[in-house]
């Protein structure tokens, strides 16, 4: 019988997934490194929106290299997906200013931007959800009429201007005050004032896209410059909510937590990605980005902080308790 190795068959797939693990390893090890430099070009700081993914296939190639070749880039591999473990490990390991044990507020917010395949039940869950405030992102006012009809606790507090244009609308159980601010680029920025046990909450929200290309990138710099300004002009504690149009990683979120001096209140909860959904067994609540951010001041801390379910969109929604915090 002829075998692999009097063929050489085996030789060759050994060479060419030596080959494919140094070029996708390699590749990934650079982008690695690469999304520090966002500074220098957008493309760089679009990558560090994938840092769990860079994890995972910086650490599998290693581990691929390791068993098939054993070289160097076993290390440069291994190297880069500890770099990339040590930047997403605070979404396990990092903690929360301690509660008073006061009530908090329940804020709810969804990005329905894309195809929502049942429209009764995304209405039904947001309006069963339990919210005080309802963020919802990437809707036209008319999409969300049904919510504030007769008998509804909830008031619609701000929409697009047109009845066709596509927002975002904010719904509250009360006819609490928003203030809007308008980034370079156009797109707004609310802030809503909702009352809590001891005061108000000043809830920060905008909603954007990845920085894709130079003008994206560009708008999105000017949409937190925006979201930064709002935050330090507040009087109150301040919540950010929203799919801001970047993960923490990123440059601009980074620029925006360290003018601001608010953190990341996922932080604790694990890797809570939003979008894009998807229902792969196992590893499908992994596959997406954390887009969907949620920041605070240190005077307030996250009681409760969750994602899900999938609403047919291309967001998970997230429900997040706001109450008073021991400042540190």
């Amino acid at each position: 019988m002829i075998g692999y190795h009097d063929t050489g068959v085996a030789a060759g797939l050994r060479t060419a997934l030596i080959i494919a693990l140094l070029g996708v390893g390699g590749v990934a090890s650079l982008a690695t490194v690469a999304a520090f430099f966002g500074n220098v070009w957008w493309g760089f700081d679009l990558l560090a929106n994938y840092r769990w993914h860079l994890l995972w296939i910086t650490f599998l190639a290693s581990i691929l290299y390791a068993l098939s070749a054993k070289g160097i880039a076993t290390i440069i591999f291994l190297a880069a997906a500890a770099l990339n473990g040590w930047l997403i490990a605070p979404l396990w390991i990092g903690d929360q200013p301690s509660a008073t044990g006061e009530d908090g507020v329940r804020i709810v917010h969804v990005d329905l931007s894309g195809d929502v395949t049942d429209e009764e039940r995304t209405l039904r869950w947001l309006f069963d959800s339990g919210g005080a405030l309802i963020l919802i992102a990437g809707v036209t006012a008319d999409r969300a009429l049904p919510l504030v009809a007769d008998g509804s606790p909830y008031t619609m507090l701000s929409s697009p201007a047109s009845a066709d244009e596509t927002g975002i609308v904010i719904l509250g159980k009360g006819a609490w005050q928003v203030a809007t601010s308008e980034a370079e680029d156009g797109q707004p920025v609310y802030r809503v004032s909702v009352p809590t046990g001891n005061g108000l909450l000043d809830v920060v929200t905008t909603w954007g896209k990845l920085g894709t290309s130079q003008a994206a990138a560009k708008a999105l710099e000017l949409r937190l410059a925006t979201v930064g300004d709002v935050v330090n002009a507040a009087a109150n504690p301040v919540a950010v909510i929203g799919n801001l149009g970047a993960t923490r990683w990123t440059k601009g979120m980074r620029t925006l937590q360290a003018n601001s001096d608010l953190r990341d209140a996922s932080e604790g909860f694990g890797y809570l990605a939003t979008s894009p959904v998807s229902n792969l067994p196992i590893i499908g609540g992994w596959v997406g980005l954390p887009i969907d951010t949620v920041f605070m001041d240190p005077t307030v801390t996250p009681l409760e902080l969750k994602t899900g379910p999938d609403l047919g969109g291309n967001h998970l929604p997230v429900t997040v308790v706001v109450g008073p915090a021991f400042e540190s």
